[in-house]
């Protein structure tokens, strides 16, 4: 009895010793404020927002701003904004693509709050 008193404190004092040996790594990960200052994604929020409520309910805009503008840079987020607003804009392949593949990780959680 004691040999299995003795091996579960050596066992649990290992465990405890190296879970505190193993460095702590911090989440890693890129979102708008990787790119940005928090203003230019403040402005860059309230435009989509405008944009998106001139057809779609406040619910639901408030809902696809949040999860755009998390994912997307300012610059991004603007050719987001323009289509909505149904104004020509400017971008390349690869920031378009960026916005639609936003779009289309955002859009269903946000769907229950179309109009």
């Amino acid at each position: 009895m004691k040999t299995w008193i003795a091996a579960i404190a050596t066992a649990a004092v290992l465990v405890a010793a190296s879970a505190s040996a193993a460095p702590q790594q911090e989440p890693t990960y890129t979102d708008a404020r990787s790119y940005a200052s928090d203003e230019e994604i403040r402005v860059a929020r309230r435009a989509y927002r405008a944009a998106c409520q001139q057809t779609q309910s406040v619910d639901f805009c408030e809902c696809m701003t949040g999860g755009m503008a998390q994912a997307l840079a300012p610059a991004d987020l603007a050719l987001a904004t323009a289509a909505f607003s149904g104004q020509p804009a400017s971008g390349s392949q690869a920031a378009r693509a960026r916005v639609e593949e936003a779009e289309a990780e955002v859009e269903p959680g946000c769907a229950q709050f179309r109009r």
